[in-house]
């Protein structure tokens, strides 16, 4: 063999070796993963498998995007849940509904929400910093859940503000009866822990679409303690701290249950329904001082007596709000 032939050998050996080391070097290196759960490069064995990375902390709102079955129609919307209200049942019982704000009953809670929002906006930049709103009441039957359902509604007609109305009193539910086929999950099951996120639990009103809306759940053991939580807590700053919305919750009779009065110091406002001749001078003033920790608390006179005279007539709005002439 002469020199050059050996020569031309040796180039193709070396060129072997190193076209087989390329390949090796291609090839992804195994990771294992050692007892203490780090692998051995020093990437974390739960985002590296065989050289695939998985992304272990995906966003809430793409973690479930596949392999989800299908929602039945009843909660399916421009979110994946809206529920519909149940117009019928609210004309029987004489509530606001969207499609009639016209009428007295809705002048004389524009009127109510007006204050609200006064004390809700900032003066200088009129967003909505103190959106935090309890409904309650001294004792049973005086018409608290009429006056938060009534108030959402109200409010839901404001032009760029969102309303949330939270159905707290978990013993005794009623804000799912104004609505039709209300859906079992609610708050409960995110107090709980059942369910990881209040916008799984969120419902839209398909009626009226600034309204959305957290049931009560499905009731537990509990229920009194979960309400009566920091999770609460934790869930009502979440709830509020997203910008131009009111969050009405419905809770409890304060002489009733102890859930009111755990949650008042963290409310901004308190909104005390009085039911003529029901709750005497000392309920009412018991119930004041059991909610007197938050800074503003406001009383509401619901079944006024029929001699009551209210100060609005239909003379300044007909059926399609504009003026109406005088009868």
């Amino acid at each position: 063999m002469t020199d050059k032939q050996q020569s031309l050998h040796l180039i193709q050996r070396m060129a072997q070796r190193l076209s087989e080391q390329s390949r090796k070097a291609a090839k992804p290196a195994p990771v294992t993963a050692p007892a203490n759960g780090m692998a051995q490069n020093g990437a974390s064995a739960d985002m590296h498998t065989n050289g695939t990375r998985f992304d272990v902390m995906a966003p809430a709102a793409h973690a479930h995007a596949t392999a989800q079955p299908r929602k039945p129609d009843s909660v399916v919307g421009d979110n994946g849940r809206t529920v519909r209200l149940d117009l019928s049942h609210l004309r029987r019982v004489g509530m606001v509904t969207p499609d009639n704000l016209t009428s007295i009953l809705s002048n004389e809670y524009r009127s109510i929400k007006r204050k609200i929002l006064r004390k809700a906006r900032d003066p200088q930049t009129r967003e909505t910093v103190k959106n935090l709103v309890m409904i309650t009441s001294a004792l049973p039957k005086e018409g608290k859940t009429f006056t938060a359902f009534n108030l959402a509604i109200s409010m839901a007609a404001e032009r760029g503000l969102s309303v949330l109305l939270i159905d707290g009193d978990v013993v005794r539910p009623s804000v799912g009866a104004v609505f039709k086929h209300a859906p079992d999950l609610g708050l409960l099951d995110v107090l709980s822990g059942k369910v990881s996120s209040a916008r799984d639990v969120t419902f839209r009103c398909g009626d009226v679409p600034n309204l959305s809306i957290i049931f009560s759940g499905r009731p537990m053991a509990n229920s009194p303690e979960l309400v009566s939580s920091s999770r609460m807590v934790e869930l009502c700053a979440e709830l509020a701290a997203v910008p131009d919305r009111i969050v009405i919750i419905d809770t409890p009779p304060v002489l009733g249950a102890p859930e009111a009065a755990a949650l008042a110091p963290n409310m901004h406002q308190v909104i005390v329904v009085v039911a003529s001749d029901q709750a005497d001078r000392h309920q009412l003033r018991r119930t004041l001082d059991s909610v007197a920790t938050c800074r503003s608390i406001s009383l509401l006179l619901n079944m006024a007596p029929s001699w009551h005279e209210v100060d609005y007539s239909p003379y300044y709005y007909s059926a399609k709000g504009v003026p109406a002439k005088p009868s």
